[in-house]
């Protein structure tokens, strides 16, 4: 006798949809008849045609991820994070290292319709609006992750960027600096605008004058921390703090802090946007802007699914955006500044 669902569902005494969602680890499904369903599997021998399952469904169960770059930490645990949630719901993952390289981007989102995923989670080089909306309207489900597309309406989640970078400087100048520098990156992009928001937001609350010099962009690379942060530090009228505004800029500036024989923070403070574990065992370790990265990605993948399941939907079809909130962890690569004489301490 040939071995199919209906016969899988007799056996458990269930219905053909119940089996379904238990292959496919969709929730609500009790404990007991999910065991049932596992049984009678186990005792037929029954394997899931993929390819009849996706042609009847008109699913592939499999999604697709393009992150910037996936030897940084944090878009490994993104990757991990979507992984574990789709493989709770029995989806398969397609991982593309888009590099923040804008073709190859583009590239790795045609690969993926070409290949018929279920869905896109995508963190933009924000320079393919046109393909993405072209993607959209035609009904491929697509999520952003950690940054939006200028003009692109789209679900998305995200992270408090100016928010985060806002408490992180004005710790700073709680600890009586005031001439802070910032390391940032790609300001075409939500994710440096919105830190060099919160660092200007922080410096204009304490009254302290914005200068240009003490701003440095470049891209959120190792190299990019080592170029800048040597600019900054040689410059003649160096900062006495700075906030650097993501990890991989954040290992290239403690390079050249060192390599200039420089301590923190007895001679520089510094402030962080990522938190990672081997900023909490540098001496002295660093204080840091902890972004919720595994809940990132996890959240975005829910969306997804749902997305993908018809269950997610905005009101009035507008887009759902979901922010998740940093915490700032305080260690101490920062100290308290004596007050100059005839000073006051503006805004605190």
């Amino acid at each position: 006798m040939k071995i199919n669902i209906k016969v899988v569902a007799d056996k458990a005494g269930v219905s053909t949809a119940t089996i379904s969602r238990v292959l496919t680890n969709y929730p609500g499904v009790r404990e007991k008849t999910k065991k049932k369903v596992l049984k009678a599997i186990s005792e037929l021998n029954y394997e899931v045609n993929a390819v009849a399952r996706s042609l009847r469904q008109r699913k592939t169960y499999t999604i697709g991820i393009i992150v910037g770059n996936v030897l940084s930490q944090f878009y490994s645990i993104i990757a991990k994070s979507v992984e574990d949630v789709a493989h709770k719901y029995g989806y398969n993952m397609i991982l593309c290292n888009g590099d923040d390289n804008p073709e190859k981007e583009l590239r790795y989102l045609k690969v993926l319709k070409a290949n018929r995923v279920d869905g896109i989670i995508l963190t933009p080089t924000g320079k393919n609006a046109d393909y993405i909306s072209q993607l959209i309207s035609t009904d491929t489900k697509i999520v952003l992750l950690d940054r939006l597309i200028d003009g692109i309406e789209c679900d998305a989640v995200l992270v408090d960027n100016e928010e985060g970078a806002y408490k992180a400087v004005k710790h700073l100048i709680d600890k009586g600096y005031r001439k802070i520098g910032i390391i940032t990156g790609y300001l075409d992009r939500t994710t440096g605008r919105g830190r060099l928001n919160g660092y200007l937001r922080a410096l204009n609350e304490a009254g302290i004058k914005r200068d240009d010099n003490l701003i440095k962009v470049g891209k959120f690379k190792k190299g990019s921390g080592i170029e800048l942060t040597r600019e900054l530090l040689q410059s003649p009228d160096r900062p006495e703090a700075m906030f650097v505004s993501n990890l991989d800029m954040t290992l290239g500036s403690i390079i050249t802090i060192k390599e200039m024989g420089l301590k923190i923070p007895d001679d520089i403070g510094i402030a962080v946007f990522d938190d990672s574990e081997w900023a909490m065992i540098l001496d002295p370790p660093l204080t840091a802007v902890r972004q919720p990265v595994y809940g990132l990605g996890s959240t975005a993948t829910e969306m997804l699914i749902k997305k993908i399941n018809g269950e997610q939907i905005g009101l009035d079809n507008k887009p759902i955006i979901v922010t998740l909130n940093t915490e700032l962890i305080i260690r101490s690569s920062t100290k308290t500044q004596p007050m100059p004489k005839n000073s006051i301490n503006i805004g605190n």
